[in-house]
């Protein structure tokens, strides 16, 4: 009896402890601290030959000028972007078509072809900067306070685990040219489970004054390079 055993035993025990290697599909990494996780994210994410990109807005009051929406591919290296963002420029509100590489950015608003333009005039950030691995969306993250592990959401097809935290105004408004900048914001990250790539930021507060508005960021990895070059 006892020659039986021993092999069924050493069989369950095997099985105990592959399943706890297994982490849960994870490889482990949800049982790290929320600012390791998210480390380990943001270098998953701008390892990407490029990404799409979105992003959304809400409670934004009526007289709001700036980018409320934008949609397009980014890419890390160089920092760039080539898509649309709904703008409020000079009263007008619309989609203008956007190239931005670097510090340079182009415009189509009315216009057969590009121009140069200074961005910060019309209140908006420069698209490409966004993806500019020190000063960009995914450099938040080591700009973010009072780090909490949240849950789960579902994004489509994909399961994201969230963590929460807190972003002076100064960070916000350094990246998106709009908000307080002796507030404090609210800021949601969601990151793939598996693959802990950062998937979204949702950042809440008073972009402007008397209103609490939210912007929707939202980042998914493209498998090929993406070629954005000067118009």
């Amino acid at each position: 009896m006892r020659a039986v055993l021993r092999p069924a035993l050493a069989g369950v025990l095997s099985m105990l402890a592959l399943a706890g290697c297994s982490g849960g599909g994870d490889g482990g990494a949800t049982d790290a601290a929320p600012a390791q996780q998210l480390a380990t994210a943001r270098k998953n994410l701008e390892k990407s030959p490029a990404v799409t990109f979105t992003l959304e807005s809400s409670g934004l009051p009526g007289k709001a000028v700036g980018v409320s929406a934008a949609k397009g591919t980014g890419v890390f290296s160089p920092p760039s972007f080539q898509g649309t963002l709904n703008a409020s420029i000079r009263g007008i509100t619309g989609t203008v078509q956007v190239v931005a590489v670097e510090q340079d950015v182009y415009m189509k608003f009315f216009t057969p072809s590009f121009t140069k333009i200074d961005p910060a005039k019309y209140g908006a950030p420069n698209p490409a900067q966004l993806f500019n691995t020190s000063t960009g969306i995914t450099s938040l993250i080591t700009r973010t306070q009072d780090l909490a592990k949240a849950g789960t959401v579902r994004d489509g097809a994909d399961v994201l685990n969230t963590f929460t935290g807190k972003l002076p105004g100064a960070a916000v408004a350094d990246l998106l040219v709009t908000g307080d900048r002796k507030g404090t914001f609210d800021v949601t990250y969601g990151v793939t489970r598996p693959g802990q790539e950062l998937r979204s930021v949702v950042i809440k507060g008073p972009f402007y004054a008397g209103s609490t508005s939210t912007y929707t960021l939202h980042l998914t990895s493209l498998a090929q390079p993406v070629a954005i070059t000067r118009p």
